[in-house]
């Protein structure tokens, strides 16, 4: 069964690592959860200092292992943090399988080396670069790969820590003059040749989807107590003795002189009462699918060529 990736970005490291615990509580495999911090942890976590962005991963094996100690806490993908360099990012804390991605892919070696292993990962290209920016500034992110039956509560668990609205952050951004692409690592100045080649580059518009949390509907019962009232018609019989004046002769049937003996018993109706169950009406989540068409406005780059030509105009002369 495929599994779908689902990312979210953090700005503080603990409430990406309170993500993560939770993300293993609910059942989700650690094998499918990943998590990547910026620079900006390293300092958060006590570390006296951070190693240069020319520092190579392997120079850096003890301090990784040191941070996974101070920022991880506990055992499994947390306490597996390590250091690595990335191009334009410098050393980063990761654990799990998009780390691995990362060093698979030879992380640091070439530039942009963490937009590859977004967009391997399934996640789209202009999303991958929101997120680099992210990693970037400080940020820590969260990738999970799901089963389609999983999805929803990873989501719910994402949503319930403190996630980044990356959309919205990616306009502050880009007010403040991000150009929406994540450069990766910086490149020495290009030196006028004398001949060559220069690319003419443009920059096609990419619109993707993706899934965002709208909000909960949740529905929870209780019992609760209401006094209510019935009336009932009861019947209660009394005994009575009456004595009748008589005077008439006596005959056999009277039976003189021997003993007799009448009784009668007394009745009386008491309310009894039970209680029957019947359900009166059932309560359902029903999700309605409304499609819509979105209009998405942005700019994009291309390279324009001017050709300065200060050759002579005068005309040539000799024979050919």
């Amino acid at each position: 069964m495929e599994k779908r990736t689902i990312t979210a970005m953090f700005d503080d490291y603990q409430a990406a690592a309170k993500a993560v615990s939770k993300l293993k509580s609910a059942g989700i495999p650690e094998g499918d959860i990943s998590l990547v911090g910026g620079n900006e942890n390293m300092r958060k976590s006590g570390s006296s200092s951070a190693p240069g962005t020319s520092d190579t991963t392997a120079e850096h094996a003890g301090t990784g292992a040191a941070m996974g100690a101070a920022v991880g806490g506990g055992a499994g993908l947390l306490a597996g943090l390590g250091i690595m360099a990335i191009p334009g990012l410098g050393p980063v804390v990761a654990a799990g399988w998009l780390a691995s991605v990362l060093l698979g892919a030879g992380a640091g070696a070439a530039t942009g080396g963490i937009i590859g292993a977004l967009t391997a990962a399934g996640i789209p290209e202009e999303h991958a670069h929101t997120y680099a920016e992210g990693i970037r500034r400080g940020g820590t992110l969260v990738t999970v790969r799901a089963e389609p039956r999983l999805v929803d509560k990873v989501v719910d668990i994402l949503d319930d820590d403190g996630t980044v609205d990356m959309e919205k952050r990616a306009v502050a951004w880009r007010n403040e003059g991000w150009t929406g692409r994540y450069a990766g690592a910086s490149s020495s100045a290009v030196q006028p040749k004398q001949s060559g080649s220069i690319p003419v580059v443009e920059e096609e518009l990419k619109v993707g989807k993706r899934q965002v949390s709208g909000g909960r509907v949740r529905v929870h019962t209780h019992a609760v107590e209401q006094p209510v009232q019935e009336q009932v018609n009861l019947t209660d019989e009394r005994v009575r003795v009456e004595r009748t004046p008589v005077d008439r002769p006596a005959t056999s049937a009277d039976r003189l002189m021997q003993d007799r003996t009448i009784e009668a018993t007394e009745r009386r109706e008491e309310p009894v009462v039970s209680k029957d169950a019947k359900v009166k009406e059932e309560v359902r989540l029903r999700k309605d699918t409304d499609r819509r068409t979105e209009t998405v406005r942005d700019t994009v780059h291309k390279t324009q060529v001017v050709v300065d030509d200060n050759r002579s105009q005068a005309p040539r002369t000799g024979s050919r």
